[in-house]
């Protein structure tokens, strides 16, 4: 019986090693930027219509954010597991007519497809104007502009 143990015992500790690699890929400055947006997130919704995707930034093992136009940003919940998608260079999506469904459409990248769980549009308009707030407010000057 000592040997059962042993053996589920590793099981259990491979289990946690093959998990880890996934969780592991999330950064601090990642963790941040998933909070602040999620501070200014909105309620879900089933769909969103666009036109282009103008950036996307990974979040987490399960979460991207999606640019489509200015002060256009929704979270984006995959189906775990999304292998590598915090390497990837770019991502497609399986959309139809330019509208994106959760439970139907895809993240495609590097031949994978994650399924969209979740839709979460973020307020961006009010998340900029409160750091510009918080910036005027500490009295710092307004950043240079890159021409």
């Amino acid at each position: 019986m000592p040997t059962v143990r042993k053996i589920a015992a590793f099981m259990l500790l491979l289990a946690g090693f093959a998990a880890l690699p996934a969780w592991a890929q999330q950064t601090d400055s990642e963790r941040a930027d998933l909070a602040r947006y999620q501070k200014y997130a909105e309620a879900p919704v089933d769909h969103v219509r666009y036109f282009q995707i103008n950036g996307f930034q990974y979040l987490a093992p399960d979460t991207v954010a999606l640019w489509f136009g200015v002060n256009k940003l929704y979270l984006l919940t995959v189906q775990t597991p999304c292998s590598n998608l915090a390497f990837a260079n770019g991502i497609g999506l399986t959309s139809r007519n330019n509208m994106l469904y959760r439970n139907f459409d895809f993240i495609t990248f590097d031949h994978q497809r994650c399924k969209i769980l979740k839709i979460v549009p973020v307020d961006e308009l009010k998340m900029k104007q409160d750091a510009e707030k918080a910036r005027k407010a500490k009295g710092n000057p307004a950043p240079a502009s890159s021409s």
